[in-house]
């Protein structure tokens, strides 16, 4: 008997809006960073969070509105993450997510400047890059500069390691080399 009500509640159905809509979120999330948004049906996303496709419709509408939703969610997520005082590890990860569903969605044709409404990671790094510039261009130049380089480390590293021979170096090597020239680059004037 104890056996059937595990079952029952780990396969229970999202209820409610709030809970449907967490449903919905995450099983986008993770299939657009897997196969990314073009790819995914918006039945695959419904089937993966246990709900009707039909009910998905009613909360997010198309699936353009759907990868919207979840490019905010991803960064509003992550920026909750951060600030929350998570550890660094986590909070890279969750950015490298969020990073794999964005880079996959543009690959894809869907312009995630014109979908995601707010940018709270980019926002803070550039708060920060700020702080040691007294031209705001300047700064918001070294801070896109600076997260293109992380985003691109983030994404290509296994085959920039091969490229240029750098299959030596583990992973904290690499995460501090890169760190290393961000603050090279948006070092203060």
């Amino acid at each position: 008997m104890a056996t059937s009500e595990a079952t029952v509640a780990t396969t229970a159905k999202p209820i409610g809006k709030d809970e449907v809509s967490a449903a919905v979120l995450q099983a986008a999330s993770e299939l657009f960073a897997e196969k990314g948004p073009a790819a995914t049906s918006i039945r695959e996303v419904a089937a993966r969070a246990g709900v009707n496709h039909g009910l998905l419709h009613r909360h997010f509408g198309s699936k353009r509105q759907l990868l919207a939703a979840t490019l905010q969610h991803l960064a509003d997520s992550a920026a909750a993450l951060r600030e929350s005082g998570a550890s660094q590890a986590e909070v890279e990860a969750t950015y490298e997510f969020q990073a794999r569903v964005m880079v996959r969605s543009t690959l894809d044709g869907f312009p995630v400047e014109e979908l995601q409404q707010r940018f709270p990671g980019m926002e803070a790094f550039l708060d920060q890059v700020r702080a040691g510039h007294t031209d705001d261009r300047t700064a918001r130049l070294l801070a896109a500069h600076g997260m293109a380089l992380q985003v691109g480390w983030g994404l290509m590293g296994p085959t920039l390691r091969v490229a240029f021979g750098l299959q030596d170096l583990d992973d904290n090597e690499i995460r501090t080399a890169v760190a290393e020239q961000i603050a090279k680059i948006v070092a203060a004037e």
